[in-house]
């Protein structure tokens, strides 16, 4: 076992939330939010968990920090568990994402709160977003995302006839 294994073990994970934010603009289209940090490539709104918040309440703060948005955290996405490629010892981090329905034609500002390092928001079609981001286990949540939204869609639809 090398010295790198070793920490992980005796390490307890980084709990942290993300944010499949989604609003319908003016032609009832679904979109989704991605951010761009500094010197990085575009993804999904993601943070931390502190000691004393529970996954919702999280997921708002980091939104808000990051965006300047709000909205209703809605059903689990996906679950994703990597390790952080930092210089330090490496860590555990899983990352639970949340679907986030926001306001239609709302305006997401990046980086609101100090400190935030976000370049760039953009509001794009699930298909642009598979596009724009590069990460696999991001395009995976994005599609993921997708397929539950289309799936609502349908059975409201089913629902209406």
């Amino acid at each position: 076992m090398t010295r790198n294994t070793e920490s992980l073990i005796h390490h307890k994970p980084i709990h942290a939330v993300g944010a499949v934010a989604y609003r319908c603009d003016a032609r009832n289209r679904l979109q989704i939010l991605l951010i761009k940090k500094r010197r990085g490539y575009w993804t999904l709104p993601k943070g931390k968990v502190a000691p004393t918040e529970d996954d919702t309440s999280a997921l708002l703060r980091e939104l808000c920090e990051e965006t300047g948005l709000t909205g209703v955290v809605e059903d689990q996405v996906a679950q994703v568990m990597y390790i952080t490629p930092r210089r330090r010892l490496p860590r555990r981090k899983i990352v639970t994402y949340y679907l986030v329905q926001v306001a239609p034609e709302t305006i997401a500002t990046p980086g609101r709160h100090a400190g935030e390092i976000i370049e760039r928001v953009r509001w794009v079609t699930p298909t642009a977003a598979l596009h724009q981001v590069k990460r696999k286990r991001i395009r995976d949540i994005i599609a993921c995302a997708r397929n539950m939204l289309r799936r609502r869609q349908q059975n409201r639809g089913a629902a209406d006839r």
